[in-house]
């Protein structure tokens, strides 16, 4: 007798091996899981163009259901958002879009406060944050933002990034130094 598995306590790698022998199920589980995130991810990266986040979601979830096969362990969500990662070069390569900067922030600093709730003072530390992260190299500002803003490991960061885990480590930790150069004097001026 055979007893269908509890998909929703499966891991996420567990649901991608049983998609792996064409469980839809399986799929619909895992689409769920990260469809809102992804989602979030694609439209940072597409700087807040919905149109341009949709064709991304799309093309990365159907590449995650063609390319199945390809799948070679590991960490499923790493591998989610280095296909992701990966489509969005792509498009910014083939419409040759002129930005120093990939991702927007605009939804990443939401956690300093609601607008309702913001001083002056914090308005003007989000922006000043906003612009400090702007400032970063593109490999520091993406492995910080992989690490405090998508929640990944080190070891995920290495294999979205496709560097070590030391190399992943340092990056976050120069981004973060850069970082406290870029806003001290900002930090003087808002503590007065």
């Amino acid at each position: 007798m055979n007893i269908a598995p509890d998909y929703q306590n499966l891991s996420d790698e567990e649901l991608f091996e049983l998609v792996k022998l064409h469980d839809d199920t399986a799929f619909r589980v895992l689409y769920k899981r990260y469809d809102k995130r992804l989602f979030a991810y694609c439209m940072k990266v597409a700087t807040g163009e919905r149109k341009v986040a949709e064709d991304l979601f799309q093309m990365t979830m159907t590449a995650v259901y063609e390319k199945r096969e390809s799948f070679l362990g590991g960490s499923f969500v790493a591998w989610l958002f280095t296909i992701a990662r990966n489509f969005s070069i792509k498009m910014t390569q083939r419409v040759n879009y002129q930005r120093n900067t990939i991702v927007s922030l605009d939804n990443y600093t939401e956690t300093i406060a609601d607008s309702n709730d913001r001083t002056d003072g914090d308005i003007f530390m989000k922006d000043a944050l906003k612009n400090a992260i702007a400032q970063l190299s593109h490999d520091f500002r993406e492995a910080l933002e992989l690490r405090y803003y998508e929640g990944f490991s080190y070891e995920q960061i290495s294999e979205a990034l496709s560097i070590t885990v030391s190399l992943s480590k340092v990056r976050v930790f120069r981004a973060k130094q850069q970082l406290q150069q870029i806003l001290s004097p900002y930090l003087k001026e808002y503590q007065s």
